[in-house]
């Protein structure tokens, strides 16, 4: 599981610096989420829940695990902004890879060692989200902060009838299918209302609660050899876009569906596999992914400020991408060993001496094929859910504002059927055909919804050839 980890750790990086599509990062973190809930209701269900005081230690446990390396890149993050000025945060085409570090430093240092949490209503949709400024994908560590105050409770309830968890699931399900219809077509407020969300993503976490409970049950029959092929041709599909699965618009919830669905599927194979040869490369590979998570920000601007522009290119290039991976990786084995580990040793104290068993290991051939074949079977679910999803994001459109009339031409060999299919997707209202172009492929309409995100989903959409009418260096739709 560590090398998946670490894997997940590298596409976010990729996903900030290395210029890879919008769907990298966002089913990278979801993926940490799944992970997270498989990890936490292990060791709730084997060591702290068999003790009386188990729930305070495995409270105490967390704090140390995370927030000793957490506080010390947003100290050394905050020292490289202050002391290596504006060149270290924005690269020579003038975009700015932190925001709002303009403030006083103990306002910044009192908002990331709180996370910055942000309680509101969007509609009737509770809203749980977090902002620390000087490590931004630190979001995720305080979302994740939130399932570890439930889950001592969700496990409890749970243990002894595994069963009972699909009544969490089933709950967490409903607030992200509200978070969906809340969003609708509107990607900038799915962002907010889903994706960074601790109310809608709570499911994911409960999901990998259930992967626990399945082999808790059912051990560990897969060997590393079993998943290579499933996790290459995973990699291959997020990260390639020719290898796109979505059938509408890049951007949309059904396609984020499809992808979350096809991870968490990957994430349940990961948890039944039992790495033996590359036991040392899985445990250090898992020691350095929370390095890498937390500091390759602050490697980017060591990166800029060093000039490495000159020769690996702008943020967003691969190169660039890589070699704050590369960056990044060295210094959480720093880090690790002067950090980390010797409070390795503070939390193996804080746990005590119990040591549960080892999980079974279920060898032959029988388990591996049943394994491998059930989640062939389930993969074959993913066009259906992404498809479910669209519509309940669909399902509150009339809702949302419309634009003024603006053209598209159509690709040439757009079908009537495709174009009323895209035209759903993207949101758009048709108006008519233009009938000053011959070729009839050109059409008025008006956009639900005209945030930035949305017209930008309609620029880059694989059958449209030109617009008129809409600002590409702003993203709007003129008046």
């Amino acid at each position: 599981m560590g090398i998946f980890r670490f894997l997940l750790a590298a596409l976010v990086v990729l996903f900030h610096f290395g210029g890879l599509g919008w769907i990298v990062g966002r089913i990278a973190v979801f993926a940490f989420y799944g992970i997270s809930g498989f990890l936490i209701f292990q060791v709730l269900d084997r060591v702290y829940l068999s003790e009386p005081r188990g729930i305070p230690r495995f409270f105490c446990n967390r704090f140390v695990r995370l927030v000793p390396l957490y506080l010390l890149y947003t100290v050394l993050t905050l020292a490289m902004v202050r002391g290596l000025g504006p060149q270290a945060i924005v690269d020579p085409a003038g975009r700015r890879i932190l925001q709002g570090t303009d403030r006083g430093n103990i306002e910044l240092l009192y908002e990331a060692a709180t996370f910055g949490p942000d309680v509101e209503m969007a509609g009737s949709m509770p809203v749980l989200q977090f902002t620390p400024t000087l490590i931004p994908q630190g979001w995720s560590i305080g979302v994740e902060g939130t399932f570890y105050l439930l889950a001592p409770l969700v496990v409890f309830t749970t243990r002894r009838r595994a069963w009972w968890l699909a009544v969490w699931i089933g709950a967490g399900l409903l607030a992200f299918l509200w978070g969906v219809r809340t969003a609708a077509i509107d990607l900038d407020l799915f962002q907010t209302v889903v994706y960074k969300n601790a109310v809608a993503s709570a499911v994911v976490f409960f999901m990998g609660g259930a992967f626990y409970y399945v082999r808790r049950r059912w051990g560990q029959p897969l060997p590393l050899a079993a998943i290579a092929i499933p996790m290459l041709a995973w990699v291959a599909v997020v990260t390639i876009p020719a290898l796109s699965i979505g059938v509408g618009p890049e951007r949309s919830a059904g396609v984020f569906s499809q992808y979350l669905w096809l991870t968490l599927l990957l994430a349940a194979l990961v948890s039944l596999t039992h790495v033996k040869k590359l036991r040392a490369v899985d445990v250090n590979a898992g020691n350095l992914c929370y390095g890498v998570y937390l500091n390759h920000f602050l490697v980017g601007g060591l990166l800029l400020r060093a000039g490495a522009t000159s020769y690996l290119g702008l943020p967003g290039a691969l190169p660039f991408g890589f070699a704050v991976l590369a960056g990044s990786t060295a210094l959480a084995y720093v880090t690790y060993r002067l950090v980390e580990h010797p409070f390795d040793r503070v939390r193996a104290r804080v746990r005590g001496d119990f040591r549960p068993p080892p999980t079974p290991v279920v060898y032959g051939l029988r388990p591996q094929v049943a394994a491998l074949g059930v989640a062939a079977c389930l993969i074959l679910l993913a066009s259906p859910v992404g498809q479910a999803v669209g519509y309940v994001s669909q399902s509150n459109v009339g809702a949302l504002p419309a634009s003024p009339a603006f053209n598209i031409r159509w690709r040439p060999g757009t079908s009537d059927g495709d174009r009323q299919g895209f035209e759903a997707e993207l949101g758009l209202t048709a108006l008519g055909p233009v009938d000053r172009d011959p070729s009839h492929r050109t059409w008025s309409y008006s956009l639900r919804s005209p945030t930035p995100d949305r017209v930008r989903a309609l620029l880059e959409h694989r059958a449209v050839e030109d617009t008129s009418g809409i600002d590409p260096s702003r993203l709007e739709i003129s008046q």
